[in-house]
């Protein structure tokens, strides 16, 4: 036997595989030392921060009108969104994408059928709003009910969006069960070598974009349900002056911000305000 030969080939193999993954394990780390990797991750970390600052304020914002608090299902589940969101945050720092895209349609779910329960039976009493929510009119595990709201701050936008939120429901669906796309999907990147926790950058702002997306929906519906009155309070007076707020960089809340163009406050500055919001948005619609 030749010196430094292993009389063990096992052992050898097993020596060689562990050193093949600690040197993935260092050239990831590396990666994710990066300004890009570490730029995608304050966003995703900003976003998340700022819903819960975003729904927060929209709690108090609409407390002037009692009816909000008492009898709208949306507000009692804000810690239900969070929470999911939370969980998504935590799943992505750590590699696990497929887990987070689990939440962002748990979340896409409680928003959008907690909202449409709000919005057709607006003036019935909390408990009442309870009792239809758990019947069989309300489709607790997709989001066609989008379909069914007003959406009065898009305007002619209003299919639109729907329509995108559908299809962010559906694609975060993909990841629930193993689907035809999510068998496609690990077998191109086993070919790549890309295995589990070792994520490129790519994928990462693939699933960032994805979970400013979802954010950005739970805001929008949140906005309808408080109204115009309350959310031009919000966007017009506080909201559009925080240059870092990360649903600025969401076309549909860009759409929703220049619902209130026509306010006395923006018209003498309409045109830088108009630039500025254009300048902002990073996920196009």
């Amino acid at each position: 036997m030749k010196e430094g030969e292993s009389d063990n080939p096992l052992l050898e193999a097993m020596k060689n595989s562990m050193l093949e993954v600690e040197n993935k394990f260092s050239e990831h780390e590396k990666l994710r030392a990066s300004e890009e990797y570490q730029s995608e991750l304050a966003f995703l970390r900003q976003t998340v921060r700022d819903l819960i600052h975003t729904l927060r304020l929209c709690g108090l914002t609409a407390s002037r009108w009692q009816v909000f608090g008492e009898k709208y299902l949306l507000p009692q589940h804000f810690d239900d969104i969070v929470e999911a969101a939370l969980t998504a945050q935590l799943a992505v720092e750590n590699g696990a994408l497929n887990p987070a895209r689990r939440e962002l349609r748990h979340m896409l779910e409680i928003a959008v059928n907690v909202a449409y329960v709000d919005e057709v039976r607006a003036k019935v009493s909390f408990d009442e709003k309870v009792a239809f929510y758990r019947g069989k009119k309300v489709h607790k595990s997709n989001v066609d009910h989008v379909l069914d709201l007003p959406l009065r701050l898009f305007g002619e936008h209003n299919h639109k969006f729907a329509t995108s939120v559908r299809s962010a429901w559906v694609r975060a669906s993909n990841y629930v069960h193993l689907t035809k796309k999510r068998i496609d999907e690990k077998l191109s990147l086993r070919e790549k070598g890309i295995s589990l926790g070792m994520e490129a950058v790519d994928m990462l702002k693939d699933i960032v974009s994805e979970v400013n997306e979802v954010c950005s929906t739970v805001v929008a519906l949140t906005f309808e349900t408080i109204g115009p009155s309350f959310t031009g309070d919000l966007l017009v007076g506080s909201l559009d002056e925080q240059d870092e707020w990360a649903f600025h960089a969401n076309g549909y809340i860009a759409l929703i911000d220049s619902h209130f163009d026509y306010k006395h406050e923006r018209q003498g500055r309409l045109e830088e305000i108009q630039q500025r919001r254009e300048n902002r948005i990073k996920y196009r619609v």
